[in-house]
């Protein structure tokens, strides 16, 4: 840069910051003068203006290090907000931290508006006071989450409750003559309003969306509270009827075919010969991997294919970018958001029986124990042989004889919306019907089973024998009547033939992540930690094994769950845009020119942003099942009110114990202010554990009987105290 005189002024703090944002490497202040061409007498000028610069925010999306030599700096940072704490203050989480902090903001508003979950915003953080939480000041708002929420109406007085169960305040009503009327224990749409000093907040009711019990509004609610988008762009739904409108062409040669398409003709190996099945719930419709076996001499060839959604969805595609903004299909008891349009997630990316189908594949050779001998990939062409369930899978391994086999799923329109499915049970029992009316599985198919469970199993062994430990999980499965409304929670079963269908996914996971590594090629990988010791002192003397959470990374990294050394998610690309990522750089592997637009590499300047928010999308979808199932059981267990239930412990806190509802899998929440002394728990034939922060005992095994007090479909939660407390009183 052009020298300027001593006499020049110092860079504004907009050029200033992105100057510094724009690159990682260590700057000190006489090295940001040269390169504003500024004389180095203003070096204590600059520091004024950085410190100025701090205080105000400015410097929170510094990469780290990137200043040095400057001091006495106040400490920002970025901070996404989480929830609202016990105390009704706003908590926020620090995703550039490593150690992942959660600081307590301060004020419950800025700028006249109140802090929600899902803002974004810079504060400025307080030192550190021992083992306190961290607090910290609000500075300015990088971005907010919506300001129109879900509440239900109540009267006597009338108020709004969230039904967002993270937002602990009241809304007052404003009043507007044009609002519609809501009756009580209506679930309203409503816009939040400026907040005035010493004001309660307020709110306006703009849409009334019906009882909080009506059918399909425990779906809706949980979608509303987490902020899911459901209805595709104009844009996108143009592209994917203009997308299916060009179907595969196979060609004419039995070893490979020309496939023509959104992105060219493509070479393509022909399966079509291959009896690969699918192996889904009887409810999916969204078929994205098919598998087939062989037994060979010193082994078996195993074929995992893999539905080409990359042929379809080009990067930068209005396609493209609704996938990435949703990140994952979202399945909640009775209604579907998938992450791609119905015309291609359950049309033509779907590997439906009896059609051709695009494919991307793993060829593998394993030996009689499990390991992965070699292996390629390749595109395909493909025509699944059959829609299997894992119950017809199921009954043929335990008896060796014929089964129902689905026939193919009757005339579907490609653009009808999985949201407005048939209810869970009607679904099952149209798909009873499609079973007693269908043919009996050919021998063929019966053999192929048969091999796929051996192939499963030498799978298996080979992950005990790198030590992985199956830990049994506690999932429940929610059955809706005809009128869509709870009718029954169960643990949901899991089946041997679960087991074999996940031993070839991650056989073709791990394969993926192999060859990204061998070719230098940039995706996204799945790692997970390995957990830290069990502490006491982190679980109040309940001795709990730690949960690390698996996630999504630029750089390969080990899966402490798999024991393996590295993996990625290549088997879901319909339903989980990580997947589709993969896709892309292995394509790009196949394709050495990258003359596709549909097989370039990702960016790999952006794959940790991307990495973060697919984390993201996923706890969403996670919390939003959950969320739905636990309004559901509100509903299911309204009746119960009064009667007394059983609840495991699954943790202790410093203020309660964290509780599963054994009936319906419901968490809830146990105050130790609930648990008085003398409430007559103990059981004095079996060990008691006393040494939790509150002093209060209880059996070792784990469960309490608890008396249900009050349900909040709304929100989704339970009321519960101890029996033995009602007892007593």
């Amino acid at each position: 840069m052009q020298k300027r005189s001593g006499a020049a002024a110092l860079p504004d703090p907009a050029a200033l910051r992105t100057f510094l944002e724009a690159d990682r490497t260590p700057v000190s202040p006489p090295d940001i003068l040269r390169a504003f061409g500024l004389p180095a007498h203003l070096k204590a000028a600059l520091r004024t203006h950085l410190h100025a610069m701090a205080v105000a925010g400015d410097l929170a999306l510094l990469p780290p290090g990137r200043l040095k030599g400057v001091t006495g700096l106040p400490e920002t940072a970025r901070a996404i907000v989480t929830r609202m704490g016990r105390a009704g203050l706003p908590l926020a989480h620090l995703p550039d931290d490593p150690a992942g902090s959660t600081v307590a903001l301060v004020t419950t508003h800025l700028d006249g508006h109140l802090i929600l979950p899902g803002d974004a915003l810079i504060l400025r953080l307080r030192p550190a006071a021992g083992r306190t939480r961290r607090e910290g000041r609000p500075i300015r708002l990088l971005s907010t989450a919506p300001r129109q929420i879900a509440a239900v109406f109540q009267t006597a007085p009338d108020r709004l409750i969230p039904c967002d169960r993270r937002l602990t305040f009241v809304l007052d009503i404003a009043p507007d003559a044009d609002a519609p009327h809501a009756m009580a224990d209506d679930a309203v749409l409503a816009d939040l309003l400026p907040i005035q000093d010493g004001q309660p907040p307020q709110a306006r009711i703009r849409t009334v969306l019906g009882p909080v019990t009506a059918p399909g509004m425990p779906a809706t609610l949980s979608l509303l509270t987490h902020s899911i988008p459901t209805e595709f762009s104009a844009d996108a739904a143009q592209e994917a009827l203009r997308v299916t409108q060009h179907p595969a062409e196979p060609g004419a040669s039995d070893a490979s075919c020309a496939v023509a398409g959104t992105t060219g003709t493509v070479k393509r190996t022909d399966l079509r010969s291959l009896p690969l099945v699918t192996i889904d719930d009887a409810t999916a419709q969204d078929f994205d991997d098919a598998i087939w076996a062989e037994q060979t001499p010193d082994g078996f060839r195993l074929i995992i294919a893999i539905a080409d959604v990359a042929h379809y969805v080009a990067p930068c595609s209005a396609l493209d970018t609704e996938a990435r903004l949703r990140g994952n299909s979202v399945y909640l008891p009775g209604r579907v958001v998938p992450m791609l349009p119905p015309a291609l997630s359950a049309g033509i990316c779907s590997l439906k029986p009896g059609e051709d189908r695009l494919c991307l594949f793993a060829d593998l050779q394993i030996t009689p124990t499990g390991q992965i001998r070699t292996g390629t990939l390749g595109r395909g062409l493909m025509r699944s042989a059959a829609r299997l369930t894992y119950q017809d899978v199921q009954q043929v391994l335990e008896n060796h004889t014929a089964t129902p086999d689905l026939p193919a799923a009757p005339p579907r329109s490609p653009v009808q919306d999985p949201a407005t499915a048939l209810p869970q049970a009607q679904a099952q029992a149209q798909a009873q019907a499609q079973a007693q009316a269908g043919c009996i599985l050919s021998p063929h198919l019966q053999e192929l089973i048969l091999t796929l469970q051996a192939a499963a199993l030498a799978l298996q062994g080979d992950a005990t024998a790198r030590g992985v430990q199956t830990q049994p999980e506690e999932d429940y499965r929610v059955t809706l009547n005809a009128d869509g409304q709870p009718a029954d929670f169960t643990l949901r079963e899991r089946l041997p033939a679960h087991d074999l269908v996940a031993a070839f996914m991650i056989a073709a996971n791990r394969f993926a992540a192999g060859e990204l590594i061998r070719h230098h090629a940039a995706g996204l990988f799945r790692v997970h930690p390995a957990p830290p010791p069990p502490s006491a002192a982190r679980t109040g003397g309940l001795r709990l094994p730690a949960r690390m959470q698996a996630r999504y990374a630029a750089l390969p990294g080990q899966h402490h769950g798999l024991a393996l050394e590295h993996y990625t998610h290549f088997t879901s690309p319909i339903r989980r845009y990580a997947d589709l990522v993969t896709h892309r750089a292995l394509l790009a592997t196949l394709e050495q020119n990258a003359r596709n637009p549909a097989s370039r590499q990702p960016d790999g300047t952006d794959l940790s942003a991307l990495a973060e928010h697919l984390q993201m999308t996923e706890r969403r979808a996670a919390s939003a099942v959950q969320a739905c199932q636990d309004r559901l059981a509100a509903i299911f267990l309204t009746p119960l009110i009064g009667h007394t239930l059983e609840a495991h412990i699954t943790s202790a806190t410093r203020s309660g114990l964290a509780v599963t509802l054994t009936k319906t899998g419901t968490p809830s929440f146990l105050s130790f202010l609930a648990l008085p002394d003398d409430s007559g728990m103990h059981d004095d034939s079996r060990p008691l554990r006393s040494d939790l922060s509150s002093g209060t005992r209880f059996p070792n095994s784990g469960v309490l009987s608890v008396v249900l007090n009050a349900t909040s479909p709304a929100q989704g939660t339970l009321t519960l105290a101890p029996a033995s407390a009602r007892h007593a009183s």
